[in-house]
């Protein structure tokens, strides 16, 4: 789940495995009285100066998450220090720091709303400018969690791991990681997309009406691929021309 974690620089994501949340004895349950369910959590960042609303839900290992993306006048130990403050007000369960997601370069805090199933992360980082800070809020619901392979709109190579699926405003991505070479991987997804009904434009992009799919290899240190498929709508033509370059 560390894995996971790291995924989401971008991103909010679930707490790490090994990371329980506490579980009340029976005992404290007869001593003390019940409390009311809390009103629903709301983001709340000071000194913001801007906000994001980053359109559709992106999905990791079938986990959904909403990302928001804020600049605000404060620093980021301030900002960790308030953050801090309102997930224990909240009544949020605090991983211990071994469980926490580490970025290099930021500040970031995970807490767990135990009874809702909702996770939040919230990732810190200072601007170019030095005097307003990048804050990262995802909330993640582990109540609505899928098999990875249920979200994929796209084949995925056999015995791939660290599926990661994202559906946004400007499109699809499907991200994994296999041991195939480049070439295994090219002769899967020409077999795997024409027997779909997609037309191979070139090696690595398939057209069916008028989406597109490119699929994108990178060699890692450990001999394996890290692939990324892209959809999107658009011609053939146009897509050709303007390649995805990322």
């Amino acid at each position: 789940m560390k894995r996971l974690l790291a995924v989401v620089l971008l991103l909010g994501a679930p707490w790490a495995a090994g990371a329980e949340a506490p579980a009340s004895s029976t005992a404290d349950t007869k001593a003390s009285a019940p409390k009311p369910k809390p009103h629903p959590f709301e983001w709340n960042v000071p000194g913001m100066v801007a906000h994001v609303d980053v359109a559709g839900t992106m999905e990791a290992q079938g986990i959904p998450m909403k990302l928001n993306a804020v600049d605000s006048t404060w620093m980021p130990p301030e900002l960790f220090n308030h953050f801090l403050k309102q997930f224990t007000e909240a009544g949020f369960y605090l991983p211990p720091p071994k469980d926490q997601l580490i970025v290099h370069g930021a500040a970031t805090l995970t807490a767990m709303d135990v009874e809702r199933q909702l996770v939040y992360t919230v990732i810190m980082r200072v601007n170019r400018d030095g005097k307003t800070t990048k804050v990262l809020l995802g909330t993640s619901n582990m109540g609505l969690a899928k098999p990875p392979s249920d979200t994929a709109f796209a084949p995925v190579y056999p015995g791939a791991h660290d599926l990661i699926t994202s559906n946004v405003e400007v499109g699809r991505t499907l991200g994994y990681v296999t041991r195939a070479t480049p070439q295994e991987l090219n002769a899967f997804y020409s077999k795997a997309m024409a027997q779909a009904g997609f037309k191979e434009e070139r090696p690595g992009l398939y057209s069916k009406d008028r989406e597109l799919i490119e699929v994108l290899a990178k060699p890692l240190p450990n001999g394996e691929l890290s692939v990324l498929v892209v959809s999107r709508i658009g011609s053939a033509e146009e897509f050709i021309k303007n390649p995805h370059t990322d």
